[in-house]
């Protein structure tokens, strides 16, 4: 079967976003899990600083993706999110993140714990159906960590 290729970006969310070390950390724990579920997805050297790109290889009959082939894929990128949360020692210290899938100029921002039936809604009203990948760009925005809980706080 054929594939296209969908742009996969790890960077600093752009009001209070993380450190460049975190966001290279959150997006190789995520692409690694993406992988371990059988999903091709491999880093881009664009020779930037800040984030990290990758080549999501989807398997598409044509060179234009489906609504619903995109739909499942951006689904399976919010349950590592999901996953990665649950899995943390300390949940509340993950920091905040959020997907933007942006097509031409228009965005839509995904929030993490989106259904399937509410990703599917949000993301019909921003994209076409088929979708050109050339014109498509998924990004995961990572927040700054909130700070630490005051010692007298803890329990």
């Amino acid at each position: 079967m054929a594939h296209t290729t969908i742009t996969l970006v790890f960077r600093a969310a752009p009001q209070h976003g993380a450190g460049p070390a975190e966001v290279e950390a959150i997006g190789r724990q995520i692409v690694s899990e993406l992988i371990n579920q059988h999903q091709r997805v491999t880093p881009v050297y664009d020779g930037t600083r800040g984030g990290s790109q990758y080549q999501w290889l989807v398997d598409a009959a044509q060179s234009l993706l489906p609504f619903a082939t995109l739909a499942l894929t951006v689904a399976q990128l919010l349950n590592e999110i999901r996953k990665l949360k649950r899995e943390a020692n300390h949940p509340a210290s993950l920091p905040p993140i959020v997907v933007v899938v942006t097509y031409d100029n228009s965005t839509c921002t995904l929030p993490p714990d989106s259904d399937q039936a509410l990703l599917e809604r949000l993301l019909s009203e921003t994209l076409p159906d088929p979708i050109d990948p050339d014109r498509l760009r998924i990004e995961v925005q990572i927040g700054a960590p909130p700070p630490p809980a005051p010692p007298w706080q803890e329990g």
